[in-house]
């Protein structure tokens, strides 16, 4: 199953986003020992852009999640997100977020979320590109990696690889 096969879910999946992770550095007491380091002003200014993009899905504030994304992006998705909240009861759950880049005006995140569109629900895991736009961090793009679509009354075991109610799907 491929996500340009589910054209319902596939305009939210730009959007629906968790918040970045402090970064890790190394602790010299210690050697080899990892510890995590204070999260950044850029990392704390992009948690509250995603932090942003999911409640206004959540509440199913349109205007409010489509400011969350840069220009070009918000032309894109406006009709299909329209449609996805007046179609579904939807929710975002953010679970866990890690920083890759952040450079200047750019910055990448790899991201695990639940998006539940009325009674289906989704694990997603995907790569968040997102850039600076008029002094503000924006959703520029969203290319998902794997989901996992947790209806089990959609699940077939013929054509994917089922354990209990989970299709995993990548």
């Amino acid at each position: 199953m491929r996500l340009h096969n589910h054209p319902q879910i596939a305009a939210l999946f730009a959007a629906m986003l968790v918040l970045p992770a402090p970064t890790l550095a190394a602790d010299t007491t210690i050697p080899g020992r990892l510890r995590m380091a204070p999260e950044s002003g850029e990392q704390a200014d992009l948690k509250a852009c995603l932090n942003t993009a999911a409640e206004a899905a959540t509440a199913e504030g349109l205007e409010g999640f489509l400011d969350c994304f840069t220009r070009a992006s918000n032309t894109k998705i406006r009709k299909q997100a329209a449609l996805r909240f007046v179609q579904h009861a939807v929710t975002m759950e953010l679970l866990d977020t890690h920083v890759i880049k952040l450079t200047g005006n750019s910055g990448q995140a790899a991201v695990h979320y639940r998006l539940a569109l009325s009674d289906n629900q989704y694990d997603v895991v995907s790569l968040v590109a997102l850039k600076r736009e008029n002094g503000y961090w924006r959703i520029q793009s969203e290319r998902v990696q794997s989901y996992e679509y947790q209806s089990p009354r959609s699940c077939s075991p013929s054509r994917y690889a089922c354990i209990g109610g989970t299709c995993r799907i990548q």
